[in-house]
């Protein structure tokens, strides 16, 4: 049981956005090479945010997607398409020019060193109140200056002297295991200053006339938006080599969005102009990528037989693995990493994203396969079970014969494993591999809970006429 090869770490249009349980995607690209040859269509009915379908396209395959989270299909075809690159800068310049002077107003302060306008970039909050404020100051030159936080800094956050455009007022699923408590909406994730500057940027993107340009801010604005929340902590170091001799708390730095909704008592409320444009550099050097990755347009198809009968192409739709819109055995490989149990819930931790951009009616919450202790849900072990077991049977149903299908997974569960392991030779496969998949990075979970898996483990199965395998 080896690696097939040595994860690499998320970079260029991999590093555009955030998405949960990203898989390495160079360890991916092994599986499709291995397991399928140009040309071949290769399906990920649990796609994400689509690194199964990025790599089979790059290897000259054509691609099927589906997924019921709207967001991992929008970041899926981001993902793939091409983007003018000056147009894209001098759309940026023009939001820049029309938004930064009115955000960082929101975030004026007064230097303590000349006296003059300086702009605040970083709050630390800590029991609701203002601890520590950095602000910067052009006229000086100071990027960071430190001071305490007083009383007319929280009346300026909580009180803006610019109302709010749309935001979103949605609720969310009453979840202790995500630190939902009930009632709580979304704009509960952001101060009232967060909120005003968020609503303007989102109506002037909202307003950009080339459609490619304008899903490209969409994706920089919800990848800005975890920065933006109350959700960032404050990572301070101990100091063992303090003056005292004793060992001391650090300066504060910036951490990042981990687990569920927790916030944090002592949490960061960062300037969203900085949020914003930071994010923008990240999907900006993705956009390379992407038009160096694919020399030509990717042709996006509604439905199958139009992509069967082209030669390169892709078909992604948000739509459910247990109802797969595609003939008997048409497919020549399957990947898919499908929600193992409870270990991520994938659109409840897209809520944020989906709800910002007015994509939670798409939410199909009943068919999202999923473990979950949220209220009112009903998603248990038995119906992820019997989710699970449909769609590997559509997968059964659309693969060729003599065809291979790999399922990515992780459990601390033996019972888990073994169920998973019966579902696919019960639906109809025949197990021939086992491999680990490692990460190029672990996860903050990883690094710090008992007994936490440092990998996953592929299984990859073979359609054939007389399955004989025992259970």
């Amino acid at each position: 049981m080896e690696e097939i090869v040595k994860a690499e770490t998320y970079k260029g249009l991999y590093g555009m956005h955030k998405y949960w349980g990203k898989k390495p995607f160079n360890v991916i690209c092994e599986f499709i090479k291995k397991y399928s040859k140009e040309g071949d269509i290769v399906l990920d009915s649990f796609c994400g945010s689509g690194i199964t379908l990025i790599e089979a396209l790059k290897l000259n395959r054509r691609a099927v997607g589906f997924d019921l989270n709207p967001i991992a299909i929008m970041l899926t075809k981001a993902s793939l398409k091409r983007v003018d690159i000056k147009i894209l800068k001098k759309e940026f310049e023009e939001i820049k020019k029309e938004l930064e002077p009115l955000i960082n107003s929101l975030y004026e302060t007064t230097c303590e060193k000349c006296g003059g306008i300086a702009y605040e970039t970083h709050v630390i909050w800590n029991k609701g109140e203002p601890q520590e404020v950095w602000y910067k100051c052009d006229n000086c030159k100071l990027k960071k200056v430190i001071r305490k936080g007083n009383d007319y800094d929280k009346e300026q956050c909580e009180n803006p002297r610019i109302k709010p455009l749309w935001y979103p007022t949605t609720a969310m699923f009453e979840n202790s295991r995500l630190n939902v408590r009930e009632g709580q909406t979304v704009a509960d994730l952001f101060t009232n200053r967060a909120i005003v500057a968020l609503s303007y940027l989102l109506d002037r993107i909202k307003r950009v006339k080339d459609p490619i340009i304008k899903e490209t801010f969409e994706i920089t604005f919800t990848g800005a938006l975890s920065q933006a929340s109350k959700l960032v902590f404050v990572i301070r170091r101990r100091n063992k080599n303090s003056t005292s001799g004793k060992e001391e708390t650090g300066r504060a730095e910036v951490g990042s969005w981990v687990v569920g909704y927790w916030i944090p008592e002592e949490h960061f409320e960062i300037n969203v102009w900085n949020c914003f444009e930071n994010r923008f550099k990240k999907i900006l050097k993705g956009k390379e990528d992407v038009n160096k990755t694919f020399s030509k347009e990717i042709a996006f198809y509604d439905e199958f037989n139009s992509l069967k009968y082209s030669k390169s192409g892709a078909l992604i739709l948000n739509a459910s693995a247990t109802d797969i819109d595609i003939p008997d055995n048409s497919i020549d490989y399957v990947f898919i990493d499908p929600p193992h149990g409870n270990r991520i819930l994938y659109m409840e931790m897209s809520l944020m994203w989906n709800s910002w951009l007015g994509l939670e009616f798409n939410c199909d919450w009943e068919n999202e396969i999923v473990v979950s202790e949220a209220k009112y849900r009903n998603k248990n072990v038995d119906s992820y079970s019997k989710m699970m077991n449909l769609a590997l049977l559509e997968i059964k149903r659309v693969l060729k014969y003599g065809c291979y299908f790999s399922l990515a997974f992780n459990s601390l569960d033996d019972e888990t494993w073994l169920e998973m392991l019966n579902m696919c030779i019960g639906t109809g496969f025949n197990v021939v591999d086992i491999s680990p998949l490692g990460y190029s990075a672990n996860s903050v979970v990883q690094d710090n809970r008992k007994n936490a898996l440092k990998t996953d483990f592929v299984i990859t199965c073979k359609k054939i006429l007389n399955q004989k395998q025992k259970e």
